[in-house]
């Protein structure tokens, strides 16, 4: 993976994964599929839509990252086990840091990025920067900008996030990674409107081709 990768969430109008992939499948390069738990309501779906998940990667070069269960350990570990095994051109794995995954993480280092959160932030060796979190919560260190395999973006006014890009938080970024954000090789606008997300992503693109 050489060039800049864009991409966007699993949730941009109400409807399955499949129905949010397809929408943005020639727009964007990437889907990061939201993954919040792995009951089994989650799994059948993921499950009933996995293979048209997949025609987006043959037709289009549509790929994925999977946002990992954030609510325990079991439910993570679960997941990646699912999505490390089926044939999805996954391009990265979040994972929040919690009691119970230390052994996923370091198993599959490579494979899996650490976010940063609003009320803790863990080294590994791979990190996906969140810039909500970073304006709202605890600051990411600017030693950790090196480790940076993904950046999720997003506008943050009045106390919240995954908000269309705005000023303040593109210029967040910009101070924190300066020339560094070009290598950075995954880009993540994670917001939850399409009109939002396109709108952040020609923002975004307009600031740095000045």
């Amino acid at each position: 993976m050489s060039k800049q990768l864009i991409g966007t969430t699993s949730w941009l109008v109400p409807g399955t994964y499949y129905e949010n992939a397809r929408l943005v499948a020639q727009i964007v390069d990437f889907v990061e599929l939201l993954v919040y738990t792995w009951d089994e309501k989650t799994f059948q779906l993921v499950h009933s839509e996995i293979d048209k998940l997949n025609s987006l990667t043959e037709k289009f070069d549509l790929f994925y990252t999977v946002h990992l269960p954030t609510d325990n350990a079991e439910n993570a570990i679960s997941a990646y086990d699912y999505f490390s095994k089926s044939k999805m051109k996954i391009l990265n794995y979040v994972l929040h840091p919690m009691d119970g995954a230390q052994n996923l993480l370091y198993k599959h280092a490579k494979q899996i990025s650490l976010e940063n959160l609003k009320e803790k932030i863990e080294y590994h060796q791979n990190m996906t920067f969140d810039v909500g979190h970073h304006i709202l919560g605890k600051k990411f260190p600017r030693e950790f900008v090196k480790n940076v395999k993904e950046i999720h973006l997003m506008g943050v006014a009045e106390n919240k996030d995954h908000l269309r890009l705005n000023e303040r938080a593109l210029n967040e970024v910009k101070n924190l990674f300066k020339e560094k954000i070009k290598e950075v090789p995954l880009l993540c606008f994670e917001v939850f409107d399409i009109k939002d997300m396109i709108d952040s992503v020609n923002f975004f693109v307009a600031a740095f081709d000045k």
